[in-house]
């Protein structure tokens, strides 16, 4: 059997329709089948488009690729590594992804080798489009790497981590390139993403998702906004229906690894599960209004016209731009 484009939810899908139905529709439908060299050429560019990252999305990317490495090492050897050799090993993937991008070596080379991804495949919006990458920025961004390391080899709740039993442990594969989560939710597949999670020394089932927010960004985020408790009721109806884990004894900790390795601790409560299952039900209802007849099952687009053209200050800096508003690209997709 073929691969299938499967209707799902997640976080990030509801946000992206949220946001533009129009980037929405490139990004999970007209790119389907663009990776085939008989594939129409928009979808070809759409497929290539699809795949592009920012230099902030590029650096937590790296971050979190390096934390499993991290906790990987930690399983295998017993002992939290050095900060010396985490820096390296960052510091060395951050160079040589950056020219692998900078080289355009993502227009030819494919990102997964054998099922798995290759750590150093990477495309960069301004590589893609031509614009310049301030030197700056580039420097500060690989500061952030460092900082980051450093903050969670030196947090206390690694420190936690080490002395717990690692066979409790659930580090995310990063180099599958996959969810982490997939389960089913009254017959629609949601997808989840849980970057680690263990059981503490006090039986406690810790769900630790890593953050990487920095300066205004990480008030702005913090705190128990709707974003977050979204995202808590999908690790706990998780962790409770489907790992099975009470309620009383599920926790998720937000460690913001560029604010010290700040935590914030959640408990879970029944009302967060019923918060997840109400935000499910109206997110899938939305994403399925823009299917043929609403079938899941099918998972067929309505036209085009039904993911509408939209004007804000983003839509430069939008992954879709050339197919979308470059009036000088034959190939786009007209409004």
């Amino acid at each position: 059997m073929g691969l299938v484009n499967e209707f799902g939810w997640s976080i990030s899908r509801e946000a992206m329709f949220d946001e533009c139905r129009r980037r929405y529709y490139f990004h999970y439908y007209l790119s389907w089948g663009g990776w085939e060299r008989g594939a129409p050429r928009i979808s070809q560019d759409a497929f290539r488009l699809k795949r592009l990252t920012s230099l902030a999305l590029w650096r937590g990317q790296l971050v979190h690729y390096v934390a499993t490495k991290v906790l990987a090492s930690l399983r295998a050897k017993g002992r939290i590594p050095a900060f010396e050799d985490v820096e390296r090993y960052v510091l060395e993937r951050f160079d040589t992804q950056l020219s692998f991008s900078r080289e355009g070596r993502y227009r030819t080379e494919p990102k997964k080798r054998g099922g798995e991804l290759n750590i150093d495949w990477l495309a960069l919006f301004e590589h893609e489009y031509g614009l310049p990458l301030e030197p700056g920025r580039l420097e500060r961004a690989r500061g952030e790497c460092v900082a980051a390391m450093r903050a969670l080899l030196e947090s206390p709740i690694l420190a936690r981590i080490a002395e717990t039993d690692p066979d409790g442990w659930a580090i995310e594969n990063v180099d599958l390139g996959e969810f982490a989560q997939v389960f089913d939710f009254e017959g629609a597949r949601v997808f989840a993403k849980t970057d680690f999670m263990f059981r503490g020394t006090d039986g406690a089932f810790n769900i630790v998702d890593w953050k990487t927010f920095s300066g205004a960004r990480a008030e702005e985020d913090g705190g128990t906004g709707g974003k977050a408790r979204v995202q808590l009721g999908v690790y706990g109806y998780y962790a409770a229906s489907i790992l099975g884990e009470p309620l009383e004894r599920i926790r998720l900790i937000e460690v913001n690894l560029l604010d010290g390795a700040r935590e914030t601790a959640y408990a879970v409560a029944p009302e967060d599960i019923e918060l997840f299952r109400a935000h499910i039900r109206s997110g899938i209802d939305r994403l399925s209004s823009v299917l043929a007849g609403g079938d899941i099952a099918r998972n067929e687009p309505l036209p085009p016209r039904f993911f509408p053209v939209i004007d804000n200050g983003r839509c430069r800096y939008c992954n879709f731009h050339r197919i979308c508003k470059d009036e000088g690209n034959p190939d786009r997709l007209p409004a």
